[in-house]
């Protein structure tokens, strides 16, 4: 009996379907155009929500006592923790890939290194993590004002230091997961 009913319910909704007639190139245009607007407000929203917890004023005193005292601030770490968070929920733009993907990097780097409670260690990073965060504000600011971006920083060179899979081991102990995997 459940059987014959969805048929009839199937049928009832092929045939409502195709009483409504075909979608002409216009309507489809238009769903698409609408359908962009909406994915572009989405990121728009995301990237404007993201501001604040990334906000680099936040982490400039607990960069200066992690390299000039030798000390790893508890609020350093949240907020270490917090913009790799954000790093992963925002559903970023393609243009702002490589911005991101060097900003997780250094603040991988740092995470590890707060993880070993290491403050020398994470000198360097905390002082890469803390120009980064300026120019990706920078940067998100410039796409949301829809101007042209700035290119990736050079680091001279630089390559955030890793200790061992320090990123797989994050990604065990559920720390952060990545947009990509």
């Amino acid at each position: 009996m459940k059987f014959v009913l969805s048929l009839l319910a199937l049928g009832a909704l092929a045939f409502g379907l195709s009483a409504c007639g075909a979608w002409n190139a216009d309507e489809i245009d238009y769903l698409q155009i609408e359908a962009a607007r909406a994915t572009e407000t989405a990121q728009r929203a995301q990237i404007i929500a993201a501001l604040e917890p990334l906000d680099p004023l936040r982490y400039h005193e607990h960069d200066a006592t992690i390299r000039n005292d030798g000390q790893i601030p508890a609020e350093a770490v949240i907020w270490a923790r917090r913009a790799r968070e954000v790093l992963d929920w925002v559903d970023w733009p393609h243009e702002l890939d490589a911005h991101v993907e060097q900003y997780a990097e250094w603040l991988d780097a740092l995470l590890v290194a707060f993880g070993d409670d290491d403050a020398q260690a994470a000198a360097e990073p905390s002082k890469i993590t803390h120009a980064l965060a300026h120019t990706f504000e920078a940067t998100l600011e410039a796409w949301l004002s829809n101007e042209s971006l700035p290119a990736v920083p050079e680091l001279a060179g630089l390559e955030p230091p890793m200790h061992g899979d320090s990123h797989g081991d994050q990604m065990e102990n559920g720390e952060h997961n990545s947009r990509d995997e």
